[in-house]
């Protein structure tokens, strides 16, 4: 018996590594973006989001977004992420600290083929070209009062608000 934990835990610790190599070879891709943690709270703030409504974060890195947004609003809060390693990372901190709250996800789904109709709040730290491809995406499935924040980064050719959050600042686009 001893001997078949001892080979559940090398096949843990190597399924571990190939999650994290995967990782790497995905960011080298596709670089990691994130919101800065001082000014987490001062950004979800500005969301003014109410407790029925939906939020979701693309590209959710590390959770802490969706995490704040859930803390300060309780709303359902959701966060799209594709790398093995940050949704190991989220997934055990979610097990940890609100194993049963149905209002908190994470999810390992591409974004660009996410339904995106049934949010009425999105945030966004992602690069140029990654908006640029959302861009057209929220113009087709965003529903009508939809809001959409994005960091430091502006979608094209959509008319936003400019929003002051310490020294950075975020977009604000309503569909």
């Amino acid at each position: 018996m001893p001997n078949g934990l001892a080979l559940a835990i090398n096949i843990l610790i190597v399924l571990l590594l190939l999650s994290y190599i995967v990782s790497m070879i995905l960011n080298f891709f596709s670089p990691y973006y994130a919101t800065p943690k001082k000014l987490v709270k001062e950004i979800v703030k500005k969301f003014g989001l109410k407790s029925n409504e939906k939020f979701a974060d693309l590209g959710c890195g590390d959770g802490r977004v969706v995490w704040a947004t859930h803390k300060m609003f309780k709303c359902e809060s959701v966060g799209y992420e594709i790398s093995p390693v940050l949704l190991m990372m989220i997934k055990l901190s979610k097990a940890l600290y609100a194993p049963f709250n149905k209002k908190i996800q994470f999810v390992e789904e591409d974004f660009f083929k996410v339904d995106l109709k049934v949010f009425d709040v999105i945030y966004c730290c992602l690069p140029d070209e990654t908006l640029k491809i959302l861009s057209k995406k929220f113009k087709k499935e965003l529903k009508k009062g939809s809001r959409v924040y994005t960091y430091k980064r502006e979608l094209p050719n959509l008319k936003s608000k400019k929003i002051q959050v310490g020294s950075e600042e975020i977009f604000e686009y309503i569909f």
